[in-house]
């Protein structure tokens, strides 16, 4: 296997793992964004008893 070869291979898993990451990065944030409304919304419930 020559260099080129080599780093073919290489970059193939590096834009998999690149997709990976930014999927969990984007799952990331839209469950904080979730969780920050359905928080608010629970305060706003609290504070009207």
């Amino acid at each position: 296997m020559n260099f080129f070869e080599n780093l073919k291979l290489i970059c193939g898993w590096d834009i998999v793992a690149l997709i990976v990451l930014i999927g969990a990065t984007a799952w990331f944030f839209v469950r904080r964004y979730q969780l920050s409304k359905e928080k608010k919304e629970l305060q706003e419930r609290l504070s009207k008893k």
